[in-house]
């Protein structure tokens, strides 16, 4: 088990994933809360040679501690793009994150922290910090959906021309849902509402639509449909940004 944490936390450093909105879903990185540690690594590597050599290599890696009530759960996500060795994507993002289970588990108190930095956005880095409760609407072995009314705290610094930064006190709601067709097959659907609280005209919402279908116990296949609206991004910067992506899931 060491082996395969270490393994995680190396190959994390190493390569990369295709990030190109500014909200983190951490919820599809959520595991079912079994005793000790759980984690999966995600994977690509591409190379495009034409007129131009391409070279694209992303990793999304994630360690789970569980224990009674008390829930660890850390994530890394780095993405490269090169264009004939000029970096063209350099984006990623840390975030750690500590739950507890309160009273029958309707209710988790919610406590979490992340740096992030896009080069796509403009965005030099971010840094939040927040928390507050999170309600179990609904769970069977089926359907599972949840729903998170936090408040944080965000630190950002821009690469524009006037170097922007900005400290804000927003809120972060978030509506999740997942289904599960058998034991090989499930759907899973996030999205986030995040609104400044000193200027509500001032939003981002970001919604994340997946399909994982597993090959065994250890490797799945994955698709991905992100979606992210900032009502006022960075000069320049288109306010919607969309992605669909596949990969290959290793869990342990």
């Amino acid at each position: 088990m060491i082996l395969r944490i270490l393994l995680v936390t190396v190959l994390s450093g190493i390569f990369s994933i295709n990030i190109s909105a500014q909200l983190v879903n951490i919820e599809k990185s959520r595991k079912e809360a079994k005793p000790g540690f759980q984690g999966h690594i995600d994977l690509n590597l591409m190379l495009t040679q034409n007129t131009r050599q391409i070279f694209e290599t992303g990793t999304s890696a994630h360690v789970q501690y569980h224990k009674n009530r008390h829930t660890v759960l850390v994530l890394n996500n780095i993405s490269l793009m090169r264009v004939e060795g000029d970096n063209l994507i350099n984006n990623g993002f840390q975030h750690l994150r500590y739950n507890y289970t309160l009273g029958n588990g309707f209710t988790t108190a919610e406590v979490f922290t992340q740096h992030q930095y896009n080069s796509i956005r403009l965005l030099q880095r971010r840094f939040l910090l927040g928390g507050g409760p999170r309600f179990k609407v609904l769970e069977n072995e089926n359907l599972g959906i949840y729903i998170a009314p936090l408040v944080m705290y965000e630190h950002e610094l821009l690469n524009d021309e006037n170097k922007s930064r900005t400290d804000k006190f927003k809120g972060d709601l978030y509506v999740s849902g997942t289904y599960a067709l058998d034991k090989r097959i499930n759907f899973s659907h996030t999205t986030y509402y995040q609104p400044d609280f000193a200027r509500f005209s001032e939003y981002r919402i970001s919604s994340e639509t997946g399909f994982e279908m597993k090959f065994n116990d250890s490797f799945s296949f994955l698709v991905t449909y992100n979606l992210a609206y900032d009502s006022h991004p960075p000069q320049d910067i288109p306010k919607l940004f969309y992605t669909l992506r596949n990969g290959i899931k290793y869990s342990f």
